[in-house]
């Protein structure tokens, strides 16, 4: 009898344990389930608006690339000497000098407020370079157009990185970043279709491109502001329900540890510059805007003088390059989510990008070189985007994140400027030297993300043993 009894209790007790696991995972389910939900809220609110805008910046930003073979050189007066270079240079003085303090006005006037402002403001700017009619007139608006262009990019990525979990962030900035990449491609074929209206009008083909997207830059703009989401700990995010901004704010200090939401102070300043790993991270990032700046602004001319393609087909042909490297860089960046790792991908990019550029300098017949600006622009886009969301896993506290993106950035409008410095005018249309300087810097990039990793590896490593502190936080990890 006794042997029976304990049967039967150890029956009730399986019972009891079945009917708690089915409880648990249940409401697992349903957590997870509600998880889902509450992201892809966030994805849809979030994503396509400033994948949109960023999409804008970039056509506003390099459209005189399309401009320059439709007749605004000989226009402008812009064959003439280093005007080009100083044209495109100008822009990245300005844009490097207000990066930093962009994100500090972000926060303080709030995301839809500042990134709408700035839209409309570099709107305007861009449609009055359809109205000039002299180089001088053209380099002063590209230097206000990258003042008002500076805060926008940083402020998108700091406001992506505040709402998403470290190993979600590469998707998200991938999407957003790359849409916009491949969408400004297509831009080169509504530039040619602006260009016809010259046919018709006083105005030349031109200055319709400035004139139009400009246009459709200051709508935009003042379309985003009703859509535009604040940080997690706003009150304005009126799309989520209380219950899911509650949830949001409890997934992100599980992640991170809780954020730090103190203001930009001149302490955070400059302890954050007095780091190594913003300037490691900048220059991994600004490899990738040399390339993603190089092919921008001389795409175009590569492929009408160099590879020696009608002006049709040069526009054209510009789209392809853009759509492969969403392909290939959005791949790179689920498998980095994946296997939480950044580095490798940083690697394998950088490889990606310089293979490409090999190809496309030193190659003779046009289709194998034509298939190396796939290549070349695909590396060049992941890099940019696998570094973003590697800074932005190891760099811990609200404040501090906002000054590292800030210093990101900026160091790729340098980049910039060296693109815009060894892309020359007398090396047009191949500009062999500037693609081997887009290269070497590639190489540099390559070098420091192998050493980037050994160090946060031994750091890891030294954490695990109780002799150092990961960013001073207990049982945080660096991502390699």
């Amino acid at each position: 009898m006794a042997n029976e009894h304990d049967i039967d209790m150890l029956k009730e007790d399986k019972q009891q344990i079945e009917r708690v696991d089915s409880k648990y995972n249940a409401k697992t389910t349903q957590d997870a389930k509600f998880e889902k939900r509450v992201l892809r809220k966030i994805d849809s609110r979030l994503l396509p608006i400033l994948g949109c805008l960023y999409t804008i910046a970039l056509v506003d930003r390099s459209n005189v690339a399309v401009a320059r073979i439709s007749g605004m050189d000989e226009d402008l007066g812009l064959a003439q000497g280093n005007r080009v270079s100083i044209a495109l240079m100008v822009f990245f003085i300005g844009y490097i000098i207000f990066e930093i303090p962009s994100n500090a006005f972000i926060h303080k006037l709030g995301a839809a407020n500042w990134l709408a402002f700035l839209a409309v403001a570099w709107g305007l700017v861009s449609l009055g370079i359809g109205f000039l009619h002299n180089w001088i007139g053209l380099a002063i608006l590209r230097a206000l157009l990258g003042v008002f262009e500076a805060g926008f990019f940083p402020g998108c990525v700091y406001l992506v990185s505040s709402w998403y979990k470290r190993y979600e962030v590469q998707k998200r900035m991938a999407g957003f970043f790359l849409t916009a990449s491949a969408l400004s491609a297509f831009a080169n074929i509504l530039a040619y279709g602006l260009i016809q209206i010259s046919k018709h009008h006083h105005y030349k083909g031109w200055r319709w491109i400035f004139i139009i997207e400009g246009a459709i830059t200051v709508i935009a703009g003042i379309g985003s502001w009703f859509i535009i989401v604040d940080f997690p700990d706003s009150d304005r995010n009126t799309f989520l329900t209380a219950e899911e901004r509650t949830f949001v704010k409890a997934r992100l200090a599980e992640d991170r540890g809780p954020e730090e939401h103190e203001k930009v102070t001149i302490k955070i300043l400059a302890t954050t510059a007095a780091d190594w790993k913003p300037w490691a991270y900048s220059l991994m990032y600004m490899a990738g805007a040399v390339g993603v700046y190089a092919f921008l602004f001389f795409l175009p001319i590569i492929l009408r003088g160099g590879l020696g393609y009608s002006l049709e087909l040069s526009f054209i042909l510009s789209t392809p390059p853009a759509l492969f490297a969403v392909v290939e860089a959005m791949t790179i960046s689920w498998l980095a989510d994946k296997f939480q790792m950044r580095g490798p991908f940083v690697i394998f990019q950088g490889l990606v990008g310089i293979i490409g550029l090999c190809m496309t300098g030193f190659l003779s017949s046009p289709t194998p070189r034509y298939i190396g600006t796939f290549l070349g622009v695909a590396g060049a886009n992941g890099l940019v985007v696998t570094t973003l969301a590697w800074q932005a896993n190891n760099i811990v506290g609200d404040a501090r994140r906002a000054v590292s993106t800030g210093i990101l950035i900026s160091v790729s409008g340098v980049g910039g400027i060296y693109s815009s410095m060894v892309f020359r005018q007398q090396d047009a249309p191949n500009y062999l030297p500037g693609i081997v300087a887009v290269m070497a810097i590639n190489v540099a990039a390559v070098l420091v993300a192998a050493l980037t990793m050994l160090v946060l590896r031994h750091n890891n490593k030294q954490a695990d043993e109780g002799k150092y502190l990961c960013e001073g936080r207990e049982g945080f990890r660096y991502t390699l």
